[in-house]
């Protein structure tokens, strides 16, 4: 008995242990059309998988409103993410952007690096102005070329500039609402494109790297790792006017799994009795 319990809590493990090797950083955009405010939220872990703990003072939010106007926003700390509230008085594209202080990390090569997160998404209010094709500054910056205002499925075209100027060999990685994983690299003129053909939020992430030496607060680090991404809703707005939500493919797993360890230890259980009764 004490061995089918262990082995149910090595599986749950396995299953739902935070994943140290991918964390990115991201923003979710909710619109309350009765208060019609945008509430902006800057996350630290996987789309869907797991968010860690991480300092809201350490996140820096910007919003370049449909007119064109740019604003540094305000943080508040709400569990393990930082959020920040604007009201939605424009119509048209609202860009959002966030940076994340730099910090070092030593993977299981052994080699310490600088990390640098960026993130941006773009929440679409009414018809109005579109911008999202217009960079807002990041040193690593997605730009979609395919509007976003009412994209749902099909090909998701975008460039990825480093410090304002096409990048190429970027990674670039996208993760699908149902589990798809897209992976490729940027062409010389930094130039990508992917076929999105699930409805929901696909995290499009770009990863470059260099060999910079330095010290941050007393670490040395060898290589210099620079992390962007763009969330993009492809959620049919005439489905119920509702997002689409997606579960995550490992929790069915994980419930299968607990549905049969669970059934096994039941059997186990009868049997050791019945095997009591009959002595």
């Amino acid at each position: 008995m004490k061995k089918l319990i262990f082995l149910t809590t090595f599986v749950l493990f396995l299953i739902f242990a935070p994943k140290a090797f991918a964390h990115e950083l991201f923003i979710q955009v909710q619109e309350d059309k009765a208060s019609n405010e945008l509430q902006i939220d800057v996350l630290w872990g996987h789309l869907r998988d797991f968010l860690d703990q991480a300092n809201y003072e350490n996140y820096e939010l910007f919003v370049r409103y449909p007119s064109g106007e740019v604003e540094q926003l305000d943080l508040e700390k709400i569990g393990v993410q930082a959020r920040a509230f604007i009201p939605a008085t424009e119509k048209g594209e609202y860009v959002f952007w966030a940076t994340r202080k730099p910090g070092t990390y030593t993977p299981d090569d052994g080699v310490t690096r600088l990390s640098l997160q960026m993130a941006k998404t773009v929440h679409q209010v009414g018809s109005g102005n579109e911008t999202a094709s217009e960079p807002v500054g990041l040193m690593l910056e997605i730009v979609p070329e395919t509007s976003l205002g009412n994209f749902t499925k099909g090909k998701l075209k975008g460039k990825v500039l480093l410090e304002s100027e096409p990048l190429a060999e970027a990674t670039i990685t996208a993760y699908g609402p149902d589990g798809e994983l897209l992976e490729g690299v940027s062409a010389n003129d930094g130039f990508f494109e992917f076929d999105l053909q699930s409805n929901g939020e696909w995290l499009i992430k770009a990863s470059f790297q260099t060999e910079e030496a330095g010290i941050l607060e007393d670490t040395e680090y060898e290589l210099v790792g620079r992390t962007t991404t763009l969330l993009v809703d492809t959620t049919n707005p005439s489905a119920n006017n509702a997002a689409s939500t997606s579960t995550n493919p490992l929790s069915y797993i994980a419930v299968l799994i607990i549905g049969l360890l669970m059934g096994a230890s039941i059997t186990f259980i009868s049997l050791k009795k019945g095997g009591r009764n009959k002595k």
